[in-house]
């Protein structure tokens, strides 16, 4: 062989040899600076994108639903499907038509939009206005939010005295009917045994022209009887035979709220020739607002 292909062939050889050496020294070093892990991570573990990182609020998505308060207390609403749902501890109370602050409170007679978290069904917001709203949904879709109210239960009569009362505070809701014919502009009371017997001892708020409302705490297993009247027993409720009834009773059961909805057929003083003022006017417990005649 000559000195050329010689000197040929070793310059291939050591141009090998260095290639050889450089990807054997690549596949040695060391890993390329990796970006910065977030202190509070464990290592190795890849951070979660921002959007996975924020804690949704609320926790589940909202369903709009519009309808007319009957009352708001003790963390829960009234609307008057006669229905009670509980309030969110955040509940925002804003304007319906801006999303702004509202000078509207939620009570009697008020429309609202309020806003559901599907997760917890409580109420997150509450969007007042002084006319009605349109619905986003239906009443069936909401229906299934609303605060539990007492279960079938036995006779109270037959338990042994205190057994299954815990003592819980219960939001009990008393809502009358009254007879067409009551005054308008004439107050409703609640009489009871442990108030004396007082003929005016809690005064009821009217909903529309027949029907009143009031709403008490008493611990669960309170027993108590009591009577509606008009401010003095002379005016209490009458029976459908035009008698005076037995007090109706009332044993606190162990739940959230506990409504009362009871019928006076006639007062004690009713003049049976005196105009009926409400045979017309809408109840509060039907998907149609109710309205009041002009005072």
């Amino acid at each position: 062989m000559s000195a050329t292909p010689r000197r040929f062939a070793f310059t291939l050889l050591a141009l090998s040899a260095i290639a050889l050496a450089a990807v054997n020294a690549l596949g040695t070093a060391s890993p390329a600076v990796a970006l910065p892990i977030p202190s509070d991570l464990p290592s190795g573990q890849t951070p979660p994108p921002l959007t996975a990182t924020a804690t949704p609020s609320p926790s589940g998505q909202v369903v709009q639903w519009s309808g007319q308060i009957l009352d708001d207390r003790g963390g829960f609403v009234f609307f008057t499907t006669g229905d009670g749902f509980r309030l969110a501890p955040a509940v925002k109370i804003d304007d319906a038509k801006s999303g702004g602050a509202t000078t509207l409170a939620p009570v009697t007679r008020v429309y609202a939009r309020a806003g559901f978290d599907t997760g917890n069904g409580a109420v997150v917001e509450l969007a007042l206005s002084k006319s009605p709203l349109p619905n986003a949904a239906s009443y069936a879709d909401i229906k299934k939010y609303a605060v539990a109210l007492s279960p079938p239960k036995p006779n109270p009569d037959l338990l042994a005295r205190g057994e299954g009362f815990s003592g819980r505070v219960v939001l009990v809701t008393f809502t009358v009917e009254v007879p067409p014919r009551t005054p308008f502009n004439d107050p409703v009371y609640l009489a009871t045994d442990v108030s004396g017997w007082s003929a005016t001892a809690i005064r009821m708020d009217r909903v529309d022209a027949l029907h009143y409302r009031v709403s008490q705490n008493y611990a669960s297993g309170t027993t108590f009887l009591y009577r509606y009247t008009r401010g003095s027993w002379r005016s209490s409720e009458r029976n459908q035979a035009g008698q005076e009834p037995r007090p109706h009773k009332l044993v606190v059961p162990n739940v959230d709220v506990e409504p009362v909805r009871d019928t006076v057929y006639a007062w004690g003083d009713q003049d049976e020739l005196a105009p009926d003022l409400g045979q017309t006017i809408p109840t509060p417990f039907n998907p149609i607002p109710f309205v009041t005649p002009p005072h």
